[in-house]
């Protein structure tokens, strides 16, 4: 009777070794290339990586994804490398991706593509089994990414909810205005550093890395990675109910300053003790780990031959978009333009040069111009705030998350509010700001060439297809603003007749 493990057959000792030695270089050296060519986004994620309290895990991400890989050395050391065919085109992928989100100045999607071209190399030279063995590392990567900003607003919006419901079931009188809410002990508001996205990202991470090391089976991992998602959001609402409790309690002595984010790291560390604890009733002993399919081609050599025509057709497709971009990226900038607006658009709107309404401006990073005047009609006041880019680059780009209303936590004026709102020629973003002396309410949309967009997704895609159709990538951002002292429908319907006359004379204003 055959024992069933004789029916596989790993690589001879001898032979691996050796092909280790070729294979094993020259992905070490093709892996030195990619880094060298994209450098930019790798070093991108290295700089959010140490200036970010939220995104510093990154830190750690590589130093832990090469231990897990010398954990797995035993089993690798089975299997000699053979180069895989179906890598190239999975690498052009990831390149081709690169370049269209290099193009649109999405900095995220080029991180990504970039961690990904690296388990594309490792199939194109070294093998899907190679791979294989270690697919939970190389997806431990992408853990890496400085990505989720995208879920602070909801997160923020997630707590206020939950904090408000709360207190306002146990009975207390609250007032609520966007994510800021009243006691009669004091005012709160939640902010970035409560949304719970720090906590959110440090639990995923370290949760993947738990359910790796503790469990064999898919889903007992995918259940563990899904708990560690959903319980610090759930946790978070707990954590800022009980900050506002304990200083509502305390008279607002305890837990009103750095205290309370101190408290906050405790109450997720237990937390976090607490879910691996009760995951720790499920670990399963660690399986000798067999590469699927050893058999045959496994066993042979790496033919000399195939190793270097896959290595040429990697150079080729490392080099030719990196060549591409760098075209793109030496375009000069276009002449900027005046940004010369109407001094009497229409309706009894009249350009003021002499006063200003608020010494607020909305905040774009390096604009290549940028202007603000004042249109006044009786005693009424809008400002026309234009930001434009000739050439979208690095820190000097339209879609931006350096470019804002207001930045978090600012001394002197608040965000209680932001909403899209439709209108007949195209929607526009809506934010209400306040601060001890006024209210302002503002619309603001962006145009890539002649579109305008409140997506910033949209704008993104436009600027690649503008680009790589024209040549142009140019885009500007319209932030108009008026004083609410009364009803926000009178200031909304103002700033949309507003919009409606203004808007004719804004392609004029931009043309060089």
């Amino acid at each position: 009777m055959l024992n069933p493990a004789s029916s596989i057959h790993v690589a001879e000792p001898g032979r691996a070794a050796g092909s280790w030695r070729s294979a094993g270089t020259l992905f070490l050296l093709l892996l030195a290339l990619l880094l060298t060519l994209y450098w930019d986004a790798a070093a991108s994620m290295a700089q959010i990586w140490w200036r970010s309290e939220t995104f510093a895990h990154g830190l750690l991400v590589a130093p832990i994804f090469v231990w897990l890989v010398w954990r797995k050395r035993a089993a690798l050391s089975r299997v000699a490398p053979q180069p895989c065919v179906w890598g190239l085109p999975l690498l052009l992928l990831c390149l081709a991706g690169w370049l269209a989100a290099d193009v649109a100045g999405v900095q995220v999607v080029r991180q990504l593509c970039f961690i990904a071209s690296i388990p594309a190399l490792m199939i194109a030279v070294l093998g899907w089994r190679v791979a294989w063995l270690i697919a939970y590392p190389l997806a431990f990567l992408f853990l890496g990414v400085p990505m989720g900003e995208g879920l602070m607003l909801p997160l923020m919006n997630y707590t206020a909810d939950f904090t408000v419901g709360a207190l306002q079931a146990m009975h207390f009188p609250v007032y609520r205005e966007g994510t800021f809410f009243e006691l009669p002990s004091g005012s709160w508001s939640v902010v970035e550093a409560c949304s719970g996205l720090r906590y959110l990202i440090a639990s995923v991470t370290v949760g993947a890395l738990f359910a790796y090391l503790s469990y064999r089976s898919l889903w007992r991992r995918a259940a563990f990675i899904a708990a560690s998602f959903v319980v610090p959001v759930i946790a978070n609402g707990f954590r800022a109910l009980m900050i506002v409790l304990l200083a509502h309690y305390s008279d607002m002595k305890i837990a009103t300053g750095a205290d309370h984010i101190i408290y906050g790291w405790v109450f997720f560390g237990l937390i976090m003790l607490l879910l691996f604890w009760i995951g720790s009733f499920w670990q399963e002993k660690e399986a000798e780990d067999i590469a699927p399919d050893t058999a045959s081609p496994a066993s042979r050599p790496v033919s000399a031959l195939r190793l270097g025509v896959s290595a040429i057709c990697v150079v080729v497709l490392l080099v030719l978009p990196f060549m591409y971009a760098s075209e793109l990226a030496g375009r000069p900038v276009p002449s900027a333009p005046a940004l010369a607006l109407p001094a009497a658009p229409g309706d009894g709107w009249t350009l003021d040069g002499g006063s200003e309404l608020t010494d607020w401006r909305p905040h774009f990073q390096n604009p290549d111009r940028e202007r603000s005047v004042l249109y006044r009609r009786n005693d009424e006041m809008i400002v026309v705030h234009l930001a434009w880019y000739g050439r979208q680059r690095q820190d000097a780009e339209l879609i931006n998350s350096r470019n804002y209303m207001i930045k978090q936590e600012h001394p002197v004026w608040a965000n209680v509010g932001e909403r899209l709102i439709d209108r007949p020629n195209h929607p526009v973003r809506e934010t209400e700001l306040r601060s001890a002396q006024l209210r302002l309410l503002i619309h603001d949309w962006f145009v890539v060439g002649r579109t305008p967009t409140v997506s910033a997704i949209r704008a993104k895609l436009l600027f690649a297809r503008n680009l790589l159709l024209t040549g142009e990538d140019a885009g500007y951002g319209v932030v108009l603003y008026t004083p609410q002292h009364e009803d926000p429908a009178v200031a909304r319907t103002r700033l949309q007749a507003f919009a409606d006359l203004i808007e004719p004379a804004l392609a004029g204003s931009v043309a060089p």
